[in-house]
């Protein structure tokens, strides 16, 4: 697969790190080096002219919505997830290194795609993985009419320990797989006012098994007394996993209290992805 030259400066992030992600200066299928400059932007001065939009915020733990222990030794990447509806993976747009605070700003990005993208966090080198690819959407809306310079501020991209990885893999009681390698979608039922909500519950026509968190880990993530849970638990932030989730459209529902819009989305290879449901009322 052809990678653009991604040539990134961004305003508010200068400074290069010693390190360099692992697909720096790729070959390309045509025997051309694939020259990809990735500048870390975090604190510096605005170099001048800003070509395209960026998108700006935190990364968050999935459980513990605390930022990464070690921020140095991640990128952050903004994806479009078309290919994926095809049986392909996603195209990097841009990319950027996370800043030391825990925060990433990716830019230089234009012409979103209509059926939104993704903000993903991995490690920046290869070799034993800290933790898993994440795929966070952005809804094309928020994007759409983003000029030079402008920015979608605010975004959280979730994050996944490859420890926690594997906790929630080996919790997976009725899963025959590697969740770490199969991937998952992962997520939260929240109201208008992004708190969790419990008693709710996913449904997708029988496309996906989901298994719903609890707040005692000692007999797995998603057990109650050695039963699977059946809806979400408000104290466990109302986090639903879905292991090697197709792309298929998502319901939630919590027997008529709130009401949730059916979302497109589902898991990639190796990839912990996040849906979230905000509620409508």
């Amino acid at each position: 697969m052809l990678r653009p030259l991604i040539l990134l400066t961004i305003a508010g992030c200068l400074g290069t790190r010693d390190q360099e992600p692992d697909w720096l200066n790729e070959t390309n299928e045509d025997g051309t080096e694939n020259e990809i400059v990735i500048e870390d932007s975090c604190g510096g001065e605005d170099t001048g002219t800003v070509e395209g939009f960026s998108i700006n915020g935190t990364i968050q733990d999935l459980v513990t919505k605390e930022g990464p222990p070690d921020p140095t030794i991640l990128c952050a990447y903004a994806l479009d997830p078309t290919p994926v509806l095809s049986g392909g993976e996603p195209l990097v747009m841009a990319a950027s290194q996370v800043c030391d605070n825990g925060e990433y700003s990716v830019g230089g990005l234009s012409n979103p795609p209509s059926i939104g993208m993704f903000i993903s966090i991995a490690d920046c080198e290869s070799g034993t993985p800290t933790v898993m690819k994440s795929a966070t959407g952005v809804d094309f809306d928020d994007v759409k009419d983003l000029g030079d310079g402008e920015s979608h501020d605010d975004h959280t991209a979730y994050l996944v320990s490859i420890e926690l990885g594997r906790t929630v893999s080996d919790s997976l009681v009725d899963f025959d797989g590697d969740a770490v390698e199969t991937g998952f979608m992962s997520g939260f039922v929240l109201d208008v006012n992004e708190a969790a909500v419990g008693g709710g519950s996913l449904a997708c026509g029988g496309c996906a098994d989901f298994y719903y968190m609890d707040t005692d880990d000692t007999d797995g993530l998603f057990l109650t007394d050695g039963t699977r849970n059946t809806e979400t638990n408000a104290s466990a932030g109302a986090i639903f996993v879905a292991p090697a989730a197709p792309i298929f459209t998502y319901e939630a529902a919590d027997g008529g209290v709130h009401t949730w819009e059916p979302q497109l989305f589902g898991s990639l290879p190796g990839y912990a992805s996040f849906l979230l449901f905000n509620a409508t009322n």
